[in-house]
């Protein structure tokens, strides 16, 4: 994370001064002020909400996919533990 910083050191120092006015923004209790700076930035660019709610998106499908996974592990442990004792309790 450190390398893509200082590759993008100018707008990591814009970024910094962006935050800085936000942060006086609201130590001075203009909390309207500081949020209306937020949501104009956010406007500039619809297509990164786009971006960040696809990769929310595939987050979720992932968090999913791997509760499937653990359950199928579960009760592939479940079906083993049977049929084991099951052939375990028909031996000689």
């Amino acid at each position: 994370m450190k390398e893509i910083l200082e590759r993008n050191s100018e707008a990591v120092r814009e970024a910094g001064r962006q935050l800085v006015e936000i942060g006086a923004e609201l130590a001075a209790g203009k909390i309207d002020d500081a949020l209306a700076r937020l949501d104009t930035a956010r406007q500039a660019y619809p297509e990164w909400e786009e971006l960040d709610q696809a990769a929310a998106d595939i987050e979720g499908v992932i968090r999913d996919r791997e509760g499937m996974l653990a359950v199928q592990h579960i009760l592939a442990e479940i079906v083993g533990t049977v049929l084991g004792s099951v052939l375990r309790s028909r031996l000689p």
